[in-house]
């Protein structure tokens, strides 16, 4: 595998765990998506494109994970706080 394909790989690996993690938290992605223009949404996905915490994450979300807070090891849970549902 070359390293085009690596990183292909790695980031769709990463999108489909950012996507799992705010229905988990129930996040609103509209408000995300248009808060400060985009900005929100774009600083969100570069931490998830730098996550280097992937099995922890997986686990967590299959409910593997202890507690039910990943701020542990996820940066970008508390920034979804104000964009979770009500």
């Amino acid at each position: 595998m070359g390293p085009m394909s690596a990183w292909t790989g790695a980031t769709l690996r990463r999108m489909t765990l950012m996507q799992r993690m705010l229905e988990r938290l129930d996040v609103d992605t509209t408000k995300v998506v248009c808060a400060d223009f985009g900005m929100t949404f774009r600083s969100v996905v570069g931490r998830f494109r730098a996550c280097g915490d992937e099995e922890v994450c997986s686990r967590w979300l299959d409910g593997e994970g202890t507690g039910s807070d990943p701020s542990r090891f996820c940066p970008n849970s508390r920034a979804f706080g104000s964009y979770r549902q009500q």
